[in-house]
């Protein structure tokens, strides 16, 4: 079995590398009318070197452990057919934020041992915010303990989510749900990062969440964070919580209020 705060440490101190990289990075996109690159190229290049410092620091930690990341090309797969602990990164979840400079994006790290989540960080380096859960001890922000929002009705509460590609087959779907949310809850938002939402979540600062076309890299290390604060997290499609292209995340008060909207009628 892996130490797991020694790997909340490691997760910690690679998520924080690669959020300084990221800040310190930023710069690179002023000098693009200098140098004639593409903004893309250069928001990409930023991308691999920051997956590039969390595989290092959490490797050496760790050695014996596998490594998930978006920008690597990995089966996924091998989360639920694997034995051995994996990693499951996402350097920089907010992309296009990143590139126009919108204050809202992140480092996703998750430790995932026999198809589930243990260890989760989402830390974001423009407030400097850290978000951590280790399954079995609770969540923490910067240090402090963190629950999911207190009972809510609909009205009352806030909801966020993740839209859709633009092109993606789900988007239908998609848009008759955000009708009847936003006719039902008090607020919807949306920042363009579903690694924050799920930690907001976690933090108590919204009440539900949803999204369709996820990669595990970005749920992973915030199931952790909602398990772990008091937050049910589930699945849509019937598959593994890893696997699945659609989740909702809430608090308990909201669940059967919040399912029953975004099920099709």
């Amino acid at each position: 079995m892996t130490d797991l705060p020694k790997a909340s440490r490691a997760a910690e101190q690679a998520a924080y590398a690669a959020g300084t990289h990221l800040r310190a990075s930023r710069s690179r996109l002023s000098a693009v009318v200098i140098t004639h690159e593409s903004p893309d190229d250069v928001v990409g290049a930023i991308d691999q070197e920051a997956q590039a410092l969390i595989r290092d620091i959490v490797t050496r930690a760790f050695p014996e452990h596998g490594f998930v990341a978006q920008e690597a090309g990995a089966d996924v797969s091998v989360l639920l057919t694997d034995a051995h602990p994996h990693w499951v990164v996402d350097p920089l979840d907010g992309t296009a934020n990143y590139l126009r400079g919108y204050p809202q994006y992140a480092v996703s790290i998750a430790l995932v041992e026999a198809g589930e989540p243990v260890i989760g960080v989402v830390y974001d380096p423009v407030r400097n915010e850290f978000f951590g859960a280790i399954r079995g001890h609770g969540a923490v922000l910067n240090g402090q303990p963190i629950r999911c929002a207190p009972p809510h009705t609909a009205v009352e509460a806030l909801a966020a989510t993740v839209f859709p590609k633009p092109g993606s087959a789900l988007m239908p779907r998609y848009m008759a749900e955000f009708g009847r949310v936003l006719r039902a809850f008090g607020g919807v938002r949306r920042s363009g990062s579903m690694a924050l939402e799920l930690a907001y979540l976690a933090a108590g600062r919204i009440d539900a969440f949803w999204s369709h076309d996820m990669g595990p890299w970005d749920g992973a290390a915030g199931i952790v964070l909602l398990r772990e604060s008091g937050a049910l997290v589930q699945a849509r499609d019937g598959r593994p919580l890893l696997a699945s292209g659609s989740l909702l995340g809430c608090t308990p008060a909201l669940y059967e209020s919040f399912l029953g909207l975004l099920v099709e009628t």
